[in-house]
């Protein structure tokens, strides 16, 4: 709701016409706009990559907060080893390192293979530690 509340205010407060992309490339404000709504739904798969990691943590924890804690410092942590060139060969299956590719959705052409490289380690992040959530809480015993 924010996100819309933010286009409207956009669209309100600053002229309205051809939208310029980060390859230099103009295109109308409905192809914006759906590109927009694009780079919305591919940050939300990021998030939800995280969101299973910490939902994974939560159920080794009794305190909420070690658990928040513990996801803050793996996404601080994996973005700092993905800018350390040293461990380059770890690079694609940190947690963050795809997370902003959602940028080739604003060039044209759109490059579609880190995308897919973005949405499948996000896939795979959410399978793994939702399945990992899902056996703890089930085999845990759960009072609260």
């Amino acid at each position: 709701m924010k996100r819309i509340a933010a286009v409207i205010t956009g669209l309100a407060l600053f002229p309205v016409g051809p939208m310029t992309l980060l390859s230099g490339t103009t295109v109308s404000i409905a192809d914006g706009l759906v590109r927009l709504g694009f780079v919305t739904l591919y940050v939300a798969a990021a998030m939800a990559s995280l969101g299973a990691i910490g939902l994974a943590l939560s159920t080794l924890t009794e305190h909420a907060i070690g658990a928040i804690a513990a996801t803050a410092i793996i996404a601080v942590a994996s973005e700092v080893i993905d800018n350390v060139p040293q461990f380059a060969v770890v690079h694609p299956y940190l947690p963050t390192h795809w997370w902003t590719s959602f940028d080739s959705i604003l060039r044209t052409p759109i490059a579609t293979s880190d995308l897919m490289h973005g949405l499948l380690s996000f896939g795979v992040y959410v399978v793994v530690f939702g399945a990992l959530a899902w056996a703890r809480f089930t085999s845990g015993d759960v009072t609260c």
